[in-house]
Formats: C-alpha cells, structure tokens, sequence
C-alpha cells in the first residue's frame, strides 16, 4: 500500500512536472518588460478571484464545541474563518485558503481532525493550488515552489487519507505528511534534507522511518520516468549548468567529433587589424577567440616557419581596445609601458562592453591593434582524442569559460587550434540534440 500511494502521488507530480514544461514554453515564447508586467498581473488578479470566490462553493460546518481555538473567527489570524456562515459556523476552505501558507500546512498536518475538512473542500484545495503552481510556474515575479508542492501533496494525501478512513487507523495528519514528503521527492529528488525538514515540521522522530521510505521510493520511481522540476527549468530557460556526473555515453564521443558538429572556429592574428575585429565582434557573439601567429620560427631542428597558438583573447578586452582607440599605423608589436599606460586593471576587469556602442570610423578601420598584451597566454588546452567525459570534468571542476581543442598531429598547413568548447557546447542536451544516435544509446542502457 506505502509503494503504491507513492507511485500514485509521483505519476500526479509527473503529470504536472509535463504540464508546467508546456505552460512554461508557451510563457517564455513572447519576451518583453510589458509582457512579463501583464502576465504577472494576470495571474495576481486570478488567484485574488479564486481564493475569495471558491469559498462560496463550501459547506458551512458547525463548531464543535471540543476545538481548543477560538471559533469561529475573521481576519488573519487564527483559524475556522467565520467568512460567509452564521455564527457558530466556519467556512473550512475559507480556513484553507484565507491565510498565510504556513497555517494552511498547519491545518492540513492537524492531527485527531477527522471531520474538520470537507472531502470536497479538500479537493477544491488541491486543484486551485495545481492550477495556480502550473501558472506561476517560470513567471517574472518569484512564486517559488516549495510551500505549493508541500501544499500540493498534503491535500493530496489528505484526500487519500478520507478515502482510506473505513479500512484503516491511520490518522488523516499522516497521510498529509506523508503525501506531502512524497510530491516533494518525485519532484525536487530531495532525499536526506527532506528528511530533516519534515522531521523539524512534526517534531516526531517516530515517523522518520516511514518518512524514509516513502522519500526512497517517490525518488527511485521519479529518476526512472524524468528529471527532477529544477532540472527542467535549467534545461527550458538555457542555462549551462554541468552535471556533477558525466553521462556514460560521454565516454564513446571525443571532443574532435563534438568540435566537427560546431561551425569553424573563428581566430585572430597576433596583430589584427580594426576592421577584422570589428566585423567578428558584430557578426558573431563569442565571448572568446584563439589568437594565432603566422610565420613563427620554431625551435632549432625545425626548417620551416609554423603558426603558433599564442592563447585566447576575450570578447570584452576586443571591445575594450576599440574604445580606446588602441590603433596602430603600422604592423608592430608593442611595448610592455604602452600598454600600462592605456589600460588600467579595473578596466581589464570589467565585462560590460558592448560593440554597439563603439564608433570606428572609414580611416581607424584601416589601423590594426597589437592583441599581444590583451592575450591569456596560458589556456586550458585538450587534444582532440579526449574524451567529451573527461573534458567535462576538468571543465567544471576548474571552473572554466573557455576550453581549447587542439590537434593530435602536427605537421604543415594544420592549425594549431581545432576549435573552442563552452558549457553550452558540453550539455547533455545540446549534444544529444547534435547527435540523434546517442540518445537511443541512452535509451539502451537505461533498459
């Protein structure tokens, strides 16, 4: 029975978990200031309507004489709302609804309360609060969801609980906590501090083992069916958050083959001139670039000249130099005192720059600047034969921006730099989207 309600609480969480992934699409299709003003609005003048309307669709109870709070009563505080009954009275979804949500899991949590809520008053509850955390799920202003997922899974267990009532002893409180606990880990996959939180909440250490359980099992089955809620809101909004762990099948594809599905990289000379700049800057928006030097003389024993990779130049320290007008008439490397001289640290420091709002004219775009001091001489550098899992984990283990690729062999003509890796480039997602044939591999291993 424990396995089943928790299967049947996790299959509600992911119904939802789909639902909320499809509003939230819709949502973020439209971007804008006065779109997120208007739909945050919309959705505050909803839950306003709801919560005070829905209480008229609620029974007025009687108040039993042996409740050790004061009812019935109106305001903020205190519980048994009075709202539209006669005297004597409560409204029990206007006790549900009209308070703060701290109160409202104290309600629903309430032990030895087997007639102080309606069934259908309950029900009420649970899908105004699926409705409303389906909405606000992803909106501008911060809802959050933690309260509506504990609110959520208490009714829900709640209800399960009334059902129950004729075939077992356990009180309908139980039921709350537990129902809530298990919404909780099939949908945030929270396991130990869930433990703790519910364990502060009931101040019983007695229900920590079955508080333990049924966490294991929501979890267990939710990590079998999808992520958890957090990870898809990284994957819907695009942010490049890494895994702790690399997927197995990072281990079969090498960063070559992942840098062959990226268009070309695009590099820079070691002294590159204005207009080159200024066109890589507004037709692309990399936040790095390799810089390369031409006809290098390598060390004694080699004949020919080579092309060395002298490092990595940032987007902002491009936009930087064209602010300052750091122009050259002729070809030349400068001197260690210029540079100091025109650049100060803060402003190596800062990344706010923008090639928008610099202004080149005809005759500064034929100049060039000397990339050479502005240049990391000393990236982060992989072969092209590693692995995309171990890339991944010296890319998020240091910390990077930035990860160079370069080529297993050397010889005449080859470039010294085969291509750039971000985070965005080493997400599961964005590479399975890359290479189809991977995500029946991981369908595979997961059978």
């Amino acid at each position: 029975m424990l396995g089943f309600t928790s299967k049947t609480r996790f299959t509600v969480k992911k119904a939802e978990n789909h639902s909320s992934t499809c509003i939230f699409t819709l949502f973020h299709c439209r971007k804008g200031k006065m779109h997120k003003l208007l739909l945050a609005l919309s959705v505050s003048v909803f839950t306003s309507v709801c919560q005070y309307c829905l209480p008229f669709l609620a029974d007025c109870k009687a108040c039993d004489p042996s409740f050790p709070e004061t009812c019935p009563t109106n305001g903020r505080s205190g519980n048994f709302k009075q709202f539209n009954c006669p005297n004597g009275h409560y409204n029990d979804l206007a006790t549900l609804l009209l308070t703060t949500n701290d109160d409202a899991v104290r309600n629903i949590f309430s032990s030895n309360t087997p007639t102080e809520f309606q069934p259908s008053s309950i029900l009420i509850f649970f899908i105004l609060y699926c409705i409303l955390g389906l909405i606000t799920f992803g909106i501008a202003v911060p809802s959050g969801l933690f309260l509506p997922i504990i609110l959520m899974g208490s009714a829900y267990g709640r209800l399960l609980g009334m059902a129950m009532g004729s075939y077992t002893n356990i009180d309908q409180g139980l039921y709350a906590v537990l129902g809530a606990a298990s919404l909780m880990a099939g949908s945030m996959r929270m396991t130990v501090s869930l433990c703790v939180i519910f364990l502060e909440l009931t101040n019983n250490l007695l229900l920590l083992p079955i508080t333990m359980i049924v966490l294991l099992i929501a979890k267990t089955v939710g990590d079998s069916f999808n992520p958890s809620i957090y990870e898809i809101i990284l994957e819907l909004k695009g942010l490049p958050f890494l895994d702790a762990h690399p997927e197995p099948w990072m281990r079969t594809l090498t960063v070559g083959e992942l840098i062959d599905a990226k268009p070309p990289v695009i590099t820079l000379s070691g002294i590159e001139k204005v207009s080159q700049i200024v066109d890589v800057l507004r037709n692309t928006t990399h936040n790095g670039f390799p810089v390369l030097d031409e006809g290098v003389v390598p060390p004694s024993g080699l004949a020919n000249v080579a092309t060395e990779l002298h490092g990595l130049i940032l987007r902002a320290h491009l936009v930087l130099a064209l602010k300052k007008k750091w122009f050259l008439q002729e070809k030349r490397r400068t001197e260690e005192w210029e540079v100091r001289e025109k650049f100060s640290w803060v402003e190596l420091a800062e990344r706010e720059g923008k090639i928008e709002e610099v202004a080149v004219t005809s005759e500064e775009m034929e100049m060039y600047i000397d990339l050479h001091p502005l240049t990391n001489t000393t990236p982060y550098t992989v072969i092209e034969s590693m692995s995309v899992a171990k890339a991944m984990v010296l890319f998020r283990q240091v910390g990077l921006r930035h990860l160079l690729v370069v080529p297993k062999y050397e010889a005449a003509g080859v470039s010294p730099v085969v291509g750039i890796l971000t985070r965005q480039d080493l997400r599961a997602f964005n590479i399975l989207t890359a290479f189809p044939h991977l995500e029946r591999s991981k369908s595979g291993q997961k059978h």
